[in-house]
């Protein structure tokens, strides 16, 4: 006695698991470009606490959100590698005698010293952001 399934015909082979051979990892492989948006439909950053300038946070919540994108697509594999975007992009931009310091992850704390008005913690998505400038 074998179970059917319903609507199987008698005689055809019940087939169970993926519908082809390949293993489990080339189907995820196989689905990502569906995955990928487009940078316009990017989450809109969620502050948390913020102490930093208009002009700088807005820069940090593009940079983020491209950051985060890029992550999606693959092209930047580890939470590392976006921070390190983030903070590269803003010692460029915002030159001065002392660098900046950022921390990206899903789940992370911390006790931090930084100069007055120059700090913000939001969350793109599940991608929490910490960036500020210490003295």
């Amino acid at each position: 006695w074998r179970p059917t399934a319903v609507g199987q015909l008698p005689g055809e082979r019940l087939r169970l698991g993926c519908p082809s051979k390949m293993s489990q990892r080339a189907h995820r492989q196989a689905r990502k470009p569906q995955k990928q948006i487009d940078l316009e439909e990017a989450p809109a950053p969620k502050r948390n606490y913020i102490n930093m300038d208009e002009k700088m946070l807005g820069e940090a919540f593009s940079i983020a959100q491209e950051a985060y994108m890029q992550r999606t697509r693959g092209e930047l594999s580890h939470w590392q590698d976006v921070a390190k975007k983030i903070k590269l992009a803003f010692d460029e931009k915002f030159k001065g005698t002392k660098t900046w310091n950022c921390v990206v992850g899903n789940h992370f704390g911390s006790f931090v010293s930084f100069n007055t008005e120059e700090i913000a913690y939001f969350h793109v998505a599940e991608m929490g952001v910490m960036l500020w400038k210490h003295a």
